[in-house]
This record gives structure tokens, sequence and C-alpha cells, in this order.
């Protein structure tokens, strides 16, 4: 485990325009500081202008309760990311948020990226001792062994909900508007502070499992058993959402093996998912269906050992069938070392004509060359900004360095780059982008942005508050795609 002294706590949530890191913009974002105790230190609350590229998700705005008046306010999105940067990249943070791995740390990697902005070294324990963990991915934890002791678990509609807002409102955390950005890192604060108090051990150890090499060191302490041949196979108990609520979120695991292409990537095997004794050793691999997981060092989810004393959260049917099963295994090794040879290597499909402002798994780190350039272009004024863009090489820092003129300085650059904008600007607003980003999605189409904001408007039970949003956002994408509606197409 880590000595959590040393470090101070980055607790944070954003409000954005949509569910697409590469596509959408942060538009609200709340970091509170503390220290190893959570007592707060400092509050930073960004205000972000909404960029003249993007075009709202209706239903994210109805969540934000966010107007097209109040995104008229702030920062632009250039010089607020350049305050973020240096404060997510200060030395011996840990940033933390719920669900915060799954959506707003993204957000912030591209947001990073797109401003030509390093947007790895937040979460690099190496360079500048700060890495990232996330409250949700803990929970679960929580809830499987200090079920009676931590929080009162919400249940909607005879379901477990481990939604923030329902937290929050039976456990009293903190009052306040749910989705706004300060109030839930409040609200994340409250409950880190709860959890922690319950049993510290468990924190620190849940917390120092975000970094790479501890996980590891972890997982090599995993108990194993011996074949009949001598073999040896780790067996764990794998934690996370994804396994679900009616396997109680966890499942007996065995370590099958790494991956060959992805660094710090393993495969295990489920032993809950089939009786082994039903299949013959010839047609297991054939059989085996379901039930193979990959996971990364580092990020969620958490392998625990596979011992008796974290036993009691698991079905003992579970237990049972996962004994049963490695006692098969111990007898048939051979099976799952042609289980291994027959996990097929991922294939990641380079994706066709990406966006720039989706390049980032796909072109990968910068370049010597290209931080060069990037370190230029940020310690110029306006002007010079502009005149060193005319001379970049072609390629996507000069790409992106337009984009960042043109989203931001818009009335302030010459005609020359205002032009190049407008080519990638009129892409967007006035026909479906066909650019996708690094999973192959495209923006959202316009009229398509405009028929489902019309549609909710159309909603009876509306409030006044919701439907001036919608109202605000209808006129809004009107106004942006009016050239396209005047030329008739």
């Amino acid at each position: 485990m880590i000595d959590l002294t040393n470090y101070n706590y980055l607790f944070y949530d954003f409000e954005t325009t949509g569910q697409n890191p590469c596509f959408d913009q942060a538009v609200r974002l709340a970091i509170i500081e503390t220290d190893n105790n959570f007592n707060e230190i400092k509050k930073y609350i960004f205000n972000i202008k909404l960029r003249n590229d993007i075009l709202p998700h209706p239903k994210a705005l109805l969540v934000n309760k966010l107007t097209i008046q109040d995104l008229s306010d702030g920062d632009n999105e250039y010089e607020a990311f350049i305050k973020i940067h240096s404060i997510f990249n200060s030395p011996n943070k840990i940033s933390i948020g719920y669900n915060s791995l799954s959506f707003d740390d993204k957000f912030l990697r591209f947001g990073f990226y797109r401003n030509l902005l390093e947007p790895y070294n937040h979460h690099n324990p190496i360079k500048g001792n700060n890495f990232r963990s996330d409250l949700y991915n803990m929970l679960f934890v929580y809830y499987l062994f200090k079920n009676d002791e931590s929080i009162i678990w919400p249940v909607i509609n005879n379901r477990l909900s481990l939604r923030l807002e329902n937290i929050n409102a039976i456990n009293n955390l903190y009052e306040g508007m749910s989705h706004d950005a300060e109030v839930d890192v409040y609200v994340t604060i409250e409950l880190a502070k709860k959890l922690h108090s319950v049993d510290p051990k468990m924190w620190s150890y849940l917390i120092s499992n975000f970094i790479k090499k501890n996980e590891k060191i972890n997982f090599e302490k995993l108990p194993f058993f011996t074949s009949i041949t001598n073999l040896k196979f780790k067996v764990g108990i794998f934690i996370s959402n994804k396994i679900g609520l009616k396997s109680n979120y966890c499942a007996p695991v065995l370590f099958l093996c790494n991956d060959s292409k992805q660094k710090d990537t393993i495969y295990l095997l489920r032993l809950d998912h089939y009786d082994f004794t039903n299949f013959r050793t010839e047609n297991f691999v054939s059989k085996i269906q379901k039930g193979i997981i990959t996971k990364k060092f580092g990020e969620p989810n958490f392998i625990i050992p596979f011992t008796d004393q974290y036993f009691k959260s698991i079905n003992e049917h579970i237990v049972s069938l996962a004994k049963e099963n490695i006692n098969w295994i111990k007898h048939n090794p051979n099976v799952i070392q042609d289980l291994i040879q027959s996990i097929p290597d991922k294939k990641y499909e380079k994706v066709d004509n990406i966006d720039v402002d989706a390049s980032l798994y796909d072109l990968g780190f910068f370049s010597n060359e290209e931080i060069k350039l990037i370190n230029e272009f940020h310690e110029k004024n306006l002007d010079e900004k502009s005149n060193l863009i005319d001379s970049m090489p072609d390629g996507r820092i000069k790409e992106l360095a337009i984009r960042i003129m043109g989203r931001n300085y818009i009335d302030e650059i010459p005609e020359t780059l205002l032009e190049k904008y407008e080519i990638y600007q009129n892409s967007v607003l006035f026909n479906r982008s066909l650019c996708p980003d690094y999973k192959n999605d495209l923006r959202f189409d316009p009229m398509q942005l405009l028929s489902e904001t019309k549609d909710l408007i159309k909603n009876k039970d509306l409030s006044e508050k919701d439907l001036n949003i919608l109202n605000g956002l209808k006129e809004l994408i009107l106004v942006k795609t009016r050239k396209q509606q005047d030329l008739g197409f």
C-alpha cells in the first residue's frame, strides 16, 4: 500500500454538452482539493463558454439544467484547459470522482489533447507522482464486505441503485441540486469520508491498486493451486459492476495469460459460468463461449484473493461450483493451455478518415518535433500564433492549432485562418460529419438534434425552466444551421 499522507486529493466533476469526449465539450467543472483527511484546501470552479462548433444534446442540457444563455459566459475552452491542466499536473495529487474513469477522465484527456496539452501526465506516478482513482469502483468492495457498516444502500423499484443522487438522498450527505458539478463533488467527498472512516485500511488498499505497479504486486500475491502436471494457476475474485447484481458484482476467476499486444492487460476465466465436469477435454475450448474477461492493471476493476475470508459475499453454490471447476482443472490442465492458445489476438481496425479531435489513440503520443511546435504555439501571443500556424508543416498539430484559434478567437484571426476553420465548421454544422471518432462513431447530425429537441418540447409535463432550456437550444440550432436552410438543403 502507499502512504496517503504524501498526497492531496483532487475531487472533480464535469457537466458536458453530451456523452462523446471527442465531439462534445465540458461546460462546467468543479475541482475541490483536499488533504489526505478530506479537509478542503482549495476550490476551483470553471464556467466554460459554449464553442462555436458545438450543438449540445437536449437531454444533456435537461440533466444539467443549463440554458444557452448560461453557456455564453465564462472562459473560452483553450484558456480554461490550460488552467485545468496546470491543476491536474501539480505534483502529489490523486484525481478522483464518481464514475470518473468511465466519463470525466476521458473529457480531461481529449480536452487536453485537442488544446495541444499533454494528455496523460495527470496520472503518471513516475513523472509527477500523480495518479487517478474512482470512488464508484471502490464502492462495490464496500458493498460486498462492509455492507452494514458503510452507507444506507438505496433500492429503487426493488433494485439496488448506485446513482450518486440516490446515495445522497438516502444518506443525507450534502444538500443541493444533483448534476450540479460543485454539489456532486461535495457529495463525493462526503461519501469518501464515510467509506474511509469505516475501514481506512481497505480504503488505502483500494486506492493503491489504481497504481499499476501496486496492483501487479497484489496480483502476484494471489493464491494458486498446482495441477497433477505441476502447472500453477492463480485464482481470485473479480469485482466489477459489469458482473451484475445477480452475481453480487463478483465472480471467481482463473488467471489465463498476459495479452501479447497490450501492455499490462491480462485474461481471466470465470469459474462460475459453466460446470466443467460436463465437458470432455477435447471439446472444452469449443464450449467456453462466455466467461473470458480482460483486465488492465491500474484501472477498474479489482481482483482479491479466492480464499475463505472473502467467500461470505459469494453465493455458496457459486463457491462450490468454482471449487469443483478448480479440481477438474487440476486433473485436466492441458485444456487451459489449449484455451490460452485459442484466445485470438485483439485486432483493432484502423478507423478511416478519423477526425483530428479524436486521433489521440490513432496517432499516439506527441513526438519531440511536435512538442517543440506545441511549446512555441503556447508561448506566443495571438498574432504570433497565427503566423506560426502558417509556417507549420501539414499535420495534426497544424489542424488542431487552427481549430483552437477558430473556436476561441474567431473574431481576432486573419482571413486565411478563418477560411480554413470555416471549412471544418461548415462540415459539422451544415451536414452530418463524415469524420468519425476512434470508435467509428460520428457527431450527431444537426437536423437529428433539432428533431429530438422539438419532440421533447411537445412534452406537456415539462417545467417552465426545462421548456426555456429546450426553446433556447432550438433557436441556437436554427441559427447555426440557417445557411443550410437558406440554400434549400
